[in-house]
């Protein structure tokens, strides 16, 4: 085992706005971890102003921190605005939605999920 450097220039950022989960907007996606860790998936993703993911729950818990802009992240209970340097914390199967806050502007934040962690995507 020996420590890896992700460095920002490697990989390649994706568009995902086609996919199945998410609406309003373009948003791009790239895996930092890749197979480097058997335990932990991490992914950076930005979300272009008005674009978010919909409905959907994940069977591992999900973390967000917001590496910048303003965001919303909403739950059966309410939505809730975080902006660059919170987390939210989402746990194992909680029917929740994040992306762009709609002040214009776009919003990053990274992905933390348990390797293995199924997404299901919730028709409204």
């Amino acid at each position: 085992m020996q420590v890896h450097v992700i460095k920002s220039d490697d990989g390649e950022s994706i568009e995902r706005s086609d996919a199945e989960i998410f609406e309003g907007g373009q948003v791009w996606g790239r895996a930092l971890t890749d197979s480097l860790s058997n335990h932990t998936s991490v992914s950076v993703v930005q979300f272009a102003p008005g674009a978010r993911a919909g409905w959907h729950t994940h069977t591992g818990d999900q973390v967000l921190y917001v590496v910048s802009g303003i965001g919303k992240v909403g739950d059966r209970d309410g939505e809730r605005v975080i902006s660059a340097g919170d987390c939210a914390v989402v746990p194992a199967h909680i029917e929740h939605w994040h992306g762009s806050h709609d002040t214009g502007s776009p919003m990053t934040h990274l992905s933390i999920i348990p390797v293995g962690s199924e997404t299901t995507v919730i028709e409204e």
